[in-house]
C-alpha cells in the first residue's frame, strides 16, 4: 500500500513541474467544476444566441474528418496538426468533429488554438467539438466555453431544401448526461425523426461498453443511464453514436444502433488513427494511420 501512495505522489510532483503537464493538485481532491448542468444551460443559452446552424452541401455525397482524444500539450500536437491540414485541403463539400479530450492538462487551450484556430467561432464553421473528461476537469469549462460556446447542440447537412444528416452533440464528459440533457434529447428527437432525415448521428466522447479497464472509473455512464440512453436512441431510429475516450478502435451493434469507438490522435501513443467518413445513401468509414 505504501509503495503504490508513493508512486502515486511520484507521479503528481513529476507531471505538476512539468510544463507540459500542469495540473491543479487541488482539483484532484475537491469537486472540478460546474455540473453537467449548469455546462447545460449555459449551452441552451449560447445556442440560442447563435441560431439554428444548417449546412448547405450542395449534393447529397459528402465527407467527415473525424478524430479523437489528441491530448495535445504545449509542444505535442503533431498528429493533430496533420489532421487538420488533411481536412483543410480536402476537396468538396466536407466537414469535421473531434471527439474529445482536444487538450490534455489544464494551460494547454492555447496551443490548442494555434492548431484549430478555434478563436471566434463563427455560426458557419464546419469544425465541431464535443468535450472530454480532460478538457472541462480542473475549472476549465470557462475556458473551453469561451472557444466553443457549447457542449450540447445540434446541426444538420442539406442539398438545397432537401436534408440530409442530423447530428446531434452530447455532453458526456462527466461519464453521465444528466436529467435536463436527457429531457432535451427526448424531445429533440422526438421532434426531428419526423422531419424526413436520411439518418441521425449522436457524437459525444465517453463510450458506452467498457471491453476493457484502460479508462478504469471514467469508462461509461451507470447501467441504468446506459439502458435508458440505448433504448431512447433505438426508440426513434439513431443509426450511430459516434465517441472516443478508449483510444482504441470498437464497433458494437446494439438494438440497430452502431456505437463506434475512435482510436486516439496523441502524439505519444502509436498505431492510432483517425478515419474520414463518406457520406452518401450509406456510410462508408476509411480509415488513416498517423504513421503508415
Amino acid at each position: 500500500m505504501k509503495k503504490h501512495i508513493l508512486g502515486f505522489l511520484t507521479i503528481v510532483l513529476f507531471t505538476a513541474c512539468s510544463d507540459d503537464f500542469p495540473l491543479d493538485i487541488a482539483g484532484m481532491f475537491s469537486p472540478q467544476g460546474e455540473t453537467v448542468g449548469t455546462r447545460f444551460r449555459q449551452s441552451m443559452a449560447y445556442n440560442d444566441s447563435v441560431g439554428e446552424i444548417h449546412l448547405d452541401m450542395h449534393q447529397d455525397d459528402y465527407i467527415i474528418y473525424i478524430c479523437s482524444d489528441s491530448h495535445i500539450t504545449r509542444t505535442r500536437h503533431a498528429n493533430l496538426a496533420y489532421f487538420i491540414r488533411q481536412y483543410e485541403s480536402a476537396k468538396g463539400p466536407k466537414l469535421a468533429l473531434h471527439l474529445g479530450d482536444l487538450i490534455d492538462a489544464q494551460k494547454n487551450f492555447p496551443a490548442a488554438d494555434s492548431v484549430l484556430r478555434i478563436g471566434g467561432r463563427a455560426k458557419d464553421d464546419t469544425l465541431f467539438v464535443t468535450p472530454g473528461n480532460h478538457d472541462i476537469y480542473f475549472h476549465q469549462w470557462p475556458i473551453y466555453k469561451s472557444f466553443f460556446g457549447s457542449s450540447v447542440y445540434w446541426f444538420d447537412t442539406n442539398n438545397g431544401d432537401k436534408k440530409l444528416d442530423l447530428f446531434i452533440c452530447l455532453d458526456s464528459a462527466e461519464g453521465e448526461l444528466g436529467k435536463d440533457q436527457m429531457q432535451w434529447l427526448r424531445s429533440l428527437l422526438a421532434q426531428k425523426s419526423q422531419e424526413g432525415y436520411r439518418r441521425i448521428i449522436t457524437f459525444s466522447h465517453t463510450h458506452l461498453w467498457k471491453l476493457d479497464n484502460s479508462q478504469e472509473y471514467t469508462s461509461n455512464m451507470a447501467l441504468e443511464a446506459t439502458y435508458e440512453f440505448t433504448s431512447l436512441l433505438a426508440q426513434y431510429g439513431v443509426e450511430y453514436y459516434w465517441c472516443g475516450h478508449q483510444h482504441a478502435r470498437q464497433n458494437v451493434l446494439y438494438k440497430g444502433v452502431n456505437y463506434i469507438v475512435w482510436d486516439a490522435t496523441k502524439d505519444t501513443e502509436s498505431g492510432q488513427s483517425y478515419a474520414i467518413a463518406h457520406m452518401g445513401e450509406k456510410v462508408e468509414l476509411e480509415f488513416i494511420s498517423y504513421n503508415p
